[in-house]
């Protein structure tokens, strides 16, 4: 009778610590476990032990240095299962490069391995699909290793503007010529409006954020083809940050000998300085200099 008092016990600990790894994805905080326990935490110490040895949990360090307990699916426990006391540092030490990954001289090392168990083990663990290997655009004779289930950072894979591992130009080029054409079409545009715009036109085989989008109409900006409007003008409709983006105005630029009055002067060889004829005195030089043809 008591040994099935202590099972419904710790049946109810197990189901009050799942739903506590369900309300906080990134992993349960230890401080907390003694705060929602409490008299139970020495019992509770007893469940979480079993829970790794069976692999079912991780243990974690925050930023200060407090435990934090993480779970982990009954599929990933499976994979973890037999490896030796050198197979775990080596996954550790890449679980904790994050996105970012590590080279497998860090590796080396971090964990102290000989070369010949590091490189069976990747091996191993990329076959189990605990982890993988990536190519930074950076250096791309070189391999990270990262866990399976990371998306790697922008500044290792390129971002939306490379395809593996390669700067895709003409994607590039299509998506300005989009964005410049969609500009122009409707005079005046937000950043939003763009971004919708993108989203829906379905150019961009990867999904572009905001910010992908915005260099996009940066370059645009830079190159002289639209302009940035700030603030709220002639009833122009402006984002939340109190801009939105139109076509430049086309500026005529003079051709500095034919359209000044002396390459087209019929008599400009007469003209000289004191002369009957002379630029001090000529009605043309004077209105060209007052540039009423040039809006800038």
């Amino acid at each position: 009778m008591a040994a099935s008092t202590m099972a419904t016990a710790d049946a109810q600990l197990v189901a009050r610590l799942a739903k506590l790894f369900d309300e906080h994805d990134a992993g349960v905080p230890d401080a907390l476990l003694q705060r929602q326990f409490g008299s139970e935490y020495e019992r509770l110490a007893q469940v979480l032990n079993q829970m790794l040895e069976k692999r079912r949990l991780t243990i974690l360090r925050a930023a200060d240095g407090s435990l934090v307990y993480k779970m982990v699916s009954e599929e990933k426990a499976n994979k973890l299962q037999g490896l030796s006391r050198e197979q775990e540092l080596i996954y550790q030490e890449i679980r904790k490069s994050g996105n970012r990954g590590i080279w497998t001289r860090k590796i080396k090392v971090e964990t102290g391995v000989q070369q010949q168990v590091l490189t069976k083990t990747l091996k191993l663990l990329e076959q189990r699909q605990l982890i993988k290997s990536v190519k930074s655009v950076t250096s791309r004779a070189k391999k990270l290793y990262m866990l399976f289930e990371e998306v790697p950072a922008t500044e290792i894979t390129g971002g939306a503007w490379y395809t593996e591992g390669e700067f895709d130009h003409e994607f590039v080029n299509g998506m300005s010529q989009f964005i410049h054409s969609f500009i122009i079409r409707l005079e005046s545009v937000t950043l939003k409006s763009i971004e919708d715009a993108v989203r829906v036109s379905g150019i961009s085989r990867v999904e572009l954020s905001r910010a992908d989008v915005q260099q996009i109409v940066d370059t645009l900006e830079y190159d002289g083809a639209i302009e940035k409007i700030h603030g709220f003008e002639n009833e122009i409709r402006i984002d939340d940050e109190g801009h939105s983006y139109r076509k430049s105005p086309t500026m005529d630029t003079p051709k500095f000998v034919t359209d000044t009055p002396c390459g087209v002067c019929p008599i400009a060889a007469q003209c000289c300085e004191g002369g009957a004829i002379s630029s001090a005195t000529c009605i043309y030089m004077q209105e060209w200099l007052k540039l009423n043809n040039l809006d800038f």
